[in-house]
């Protein structure tokens, strides 16, 4: 009975000393709270987490992700955490496509509610995702012009054709892809060419690389040309052409990167100034 009295005791005495170490730690008496801003960087991207603010009950973040990769990154904000005193609170915050060596900017917003302000937090990114093509191309038939239909299929993707713009030295030529199925697709718009009476293809003229067309999503991309050479033999206006896809779609595998955790501290001279 004396050693369930004393394990009973102790037990009180660690809960007692942590209550009363996170009061010493809690931060009272201000509207706001600012917090510094922190860079953290790993062999796949670099994060630097900024314009950090508790307001009443809201915590509030700007999370900056630079891709060191030449792969997409996926940032499925969600899925992070903010953890205070040992409690994970849930985030809010958009899904966010990073291109190879790009960079994207998140707002994120977290309900702090009853639990007490901290002179340090962590942030747990533990929803960012690596999307890597894969080798093999998907195989998609050439598409006529002057169109005979105005939509074509290739495994879960549906994709819708408009000419806008058809003349003798320019056409534009938009697609609207509708992702049903549960893989990621890499679109190479660069790549589609149009195949001419000379019996030449012409690259598109894009500017966009690579494109990233997620699970159960639509993606819109657009494909220019203009100044064909031989004058009327290739006339866009006039004559017959194919869209050719070779080696623009490719399938991709996704791999969660390991989560890495950041400790944000308290800026106490910002948060007194800014009273």
């Amino acid at each position: 009975m004396k050693q369930i009295i004393l394990l009973l005791g102790l037990i009180l005495s660690v809960v007692y000393s942590e209550a009363q170490d996170n009061n010493r730690n809690s931060i009272k008496g201000f509207y706001k709270v600012y917090y510094q801003e922190k860079n953290s960087e790993t062999d796949s991207y670099n994060v630097l987490i900024k314009n950090i603010i508790d307001y009443k009950d809201e915590i509030k973040f700007s999370m900056k992700i630079s891709n060191k990769t030449g792969d997409f990154i996926v940032c499925k904000s969600s899925e992070n955490k903010v953890i205070i005193d040992n409690t994970k609170l849930e985030v809010i915050g958009k899904t966010k496509t990073i291109k190879p060596s790009g960079d994207k900017s998140i707002t994120i917003k977290c309900e702090r509610g009853s639990i007490n302000r901290q002179a340090s937090f962590n942030i747990l990114l533990d929803g960012l995702y690596k999307i890597k093509q894969k080798p093999k191309s998907i195989k998609v038939a050439d598409f006529e012009i002057p169109m005979t239909k105005k939509d074509f299929k290739f495994g879960k993707v549906h994709c819708n054709v408009s000419i806008p713009v058809r003349k003798t030295q320019k056409m534009i030529v938009k697609i609207e892809l509708r992702n049903d199925g549960d893989e990621y697709i890499i679109i190479h718009p660069s790549r589609v060419g149009v195949e001419m009476p000379d019996g030449k293809t012409y690259a598109s003229k894009n500017s966009e690389e690579e494109v990233l067309l997620a699970p159960h999503k639509t993606k819109k991309i657009t494909l220019k040309w203009d100044r064909m050479p031989k004058g009327g033999l290739n006339d866009m206006q006039k004559v017959d052409m194919g869209i050719n896809f070779n080696d623009v779609f490719y399938y991709a595998e996704i791999t969660k990167l390991e989560a890495t955790k950041i400790k944000i501290e308290w800026d106490k001279q910002l948060t007194i100034k800014k009273q």
